[in-house]
């Protein structure tokens, strides 16, 4: 029997609770950032909207620090500075971030090394150590007291156990802890001695942090472009004299991660109209169709530009946006 869904008192708590740790708790390096939006993720993907705890393995959660860390551990590029690598560490550069430099320095982009299942496997159980050796064991101290109200630290010894309730508030609030990490993750940076030389220029960190890698979207737009036999995918009027863009399905903005079976080709008045907007469920069914359609070659071809192209993966993310829709009436965006 699954437990009670949390009050709106108890998720009040719950968001009181991830505050608190953001303003108030120690930071040496941003991998407490990394941790709370890995677990953000997860709760979407593998969870429920229900109040069960939820068991997450460590090599998931490495995945999801590779990803984040992959575009932030390549060369920062401003203005008539040196590319150099941000430093995301008191002291000497975060363990993490090495790792994943030295991974860089092997392979040119984060495809192919995936695609050496057993460098890949490697590098995900050195990352999985850390992370249940530094951000696990200490996200939940507040001033020397372990609140634990995410998970408990003696039940994690092995896979990372969601308290009861947890999952739920995670796939509930995640925009809002999305939001708030990756603010806190960037005042971090911006903060570091040894980044400030730069820094201290005021470039737009975001878009190098966080944003999604648009020369990787080009390569994206060229399969889906014979894929969709060169139409809108909502309109479906032809592309092959009007300009367009790779849109995320579910849009960035819910779920900020790219995955192959999210892609579409969107026509640019369709791409600039449905913004941030969830599509309307005439649209959904048609995403659906298309990736049951097409699972093998998404998956074959998108995977060698290095996306995650898991299709259960992706379809729970889009159960969970347009559960959200549903439950706090969103607008969704259909053809004018």
């Amino acid at each position: 029997m699954s437990d009670s869904l949390p009050s709106p008192q108890e998720q009040l708590k719950f968001l009181k609770q991830i505050q608190q740790i953001l303003h108030s708790g120690s930071f040496s390096s941003t991998y407490k950032f990394a941790l709370l939006m890995s677990l953000c993720r997860l709760a979407i993907e593998q969870g429920q909207d229900n109040g069960d705890r939820l068991t997450l393995d460590y090599l998931d959660i490495a995945e999801k620090f590779i990803d984040l860390y992959w575009k932030q551990t390549l060369p920062f590029h401003f203005n008539e500075n040196e590319p150099f690598l941000l430093h995301q560490n008191n002291g000497k550069q975060a363990g993490i971030v090495s790792l994943i430099h030295s991974a860089q320095q092997r392979f040119k982009s984060i495809a192919l090394a995936r695609r050496d299942y057993t460098y890949w496997s490697q590098l995900k159980k050195k990352v999985a150590d850390t992370v249940k050796k530094m951000p696990v064991t200490y996200l939940q101290n507040i001033k020397g007291q372990n609140i634990q109200f995410l998970y408990c630290l003696e039940d994690s010894q092995k896979q990372l156990v969601l308290l009861p309730q947890v999952m739920y508030c995670l796939r509930q609030f995640s925009e809002i802890i999305e939001e708030l990490c990756q603010k806190r993750w960037i005042d971090f940076i911006r903060l570091k001695k040894q980044n400030l030389i730069v820094l201290n220029g005021l470039p737009d960190l975001d878009e190098f942090m966080f944003a999604p890698n648009r020369s990787q979207l080009g390569q994206v737009a060229s399969f889906l472009i014979d894929l969709q036999k060169c139409q809108c995918f909502y309109c479906g009027k032809s592309l092959k004299n009007n300009k367009y863009a790779v849109d995320h399905f579910i849009p960035w903005s819910l779920y900020p991660a790219d995955t192959g079976h999210n892609f579409v080709l969107a026509d640019d008045k369709c791409n600039s109209q449905k913004s941030n907007y969830l599509a309307s469920e005439q649209f959904l069914n048609q995403w659906l169709e298309r990736n049951h359609l097409h699972d093998q070659l998404i998956t074959h071809e998108l995977s060698k530009l290095g996306f995650l192209t898991d299709i259960q993966r992706s379809h729970r993310v889009a159960d969970w946006a347009y559960g959200q829709a549903k439950e706090n009436g969103y607008l969704l965006w259909n053809l004018i």
